[in-house]
């Protein structure tokens, strides 16, 4: 066996426990979030939620639904890059409680294949409840002042937030959808130089027509 004199050893653990301290920073997690963004940092299970949630904007019929063609990533774009930052705070804040919402009311977790009845019926629902006044912004944990403790906040104090993030969601889901090239293609061609107007033509209901066209 080769003998490792004490000065090499120390210089080798030296090199080891070195790297050692760069682990913390490394993200060793095998999936990573599929979208890069500037404004918004969000994680894999918020990126999931997302996937879930325009499919029940959108959801799969004769045609693919939002999930299939990916229209989450489009709404990542737009919140990044269309939103104030108040706005960018909101957004955050109601994705960050919704899945809390959805448990307090349900008992399940959005993603739970048991759930899948429940989603529509309860963004139905809470987009007709009345909001009482949310946290402000940015959240902030709160503490009781005098064991300035975490005091954990009912999901339902920031319905106001929620209602917000599922407003924008459905706003970009609808609009990325039509403008998906399935939709643009198959669905509404889109004519990308404009021939002659017609401003009086019958209607073939059998024929592909882009309302943007």
């Amino acid at each position: 066996m080769k003998m490792i004199d004490r000065r090499t050893l120390l210089k080798q653990l030296g090199l080891l426990t070195g790297g050692m301290m760069l682990i913390p920073a490394c993200n060793f997690d095998s999936r990573k979030v599929s979208v890069a963004l500037d404004n918004l940092n969000i994680t894999i299970e918020q990126e999931d939620l997302m996937k879930l949630l325009v499919e029940v904007i959108i959801p799969e019929g004769t045609l693919p639904g939002a999930k299939t063609l990916e229209v989450d990533k489009f709404v990542w774009v737009m919140a990044d890059d269309c939103l104030t930052e108040k706005q960018h705070m909101s957004f955050i804040a109601g994705l960050s409680k919704f899945n809390a919402l959805f448990k307090n009311k349900t008992t399940k977790e959005f993603a739970d294949e048991e759930a899948i009845k429940k989603r529509l019926p309860f963004i139905k629902e809470i987009m007709e409840e009345k909001a009482p006044e949310p946290p402000p912004l940015p959240l902030a944990e709160a503490k009781d002042e005098e064991s300035e403790k975490k005091v954990e906040i009912p999901a339902e104090q920031y319905l106001a937030y929620i209602q917000e993030f599922v407003s924008m969601v459905k706003r970009f889901s609808i609009t990325g959808y039509l403008q998906s090239e399935y939709v643009m293609r198959e669905v509404m061609p889109y004519a990308l130089v404009p021939g002659k107007e017609e401003f009086c033509k019958t209607i073939n209901p059998t024929q592909k027509v882009n309302l943007n066209g």
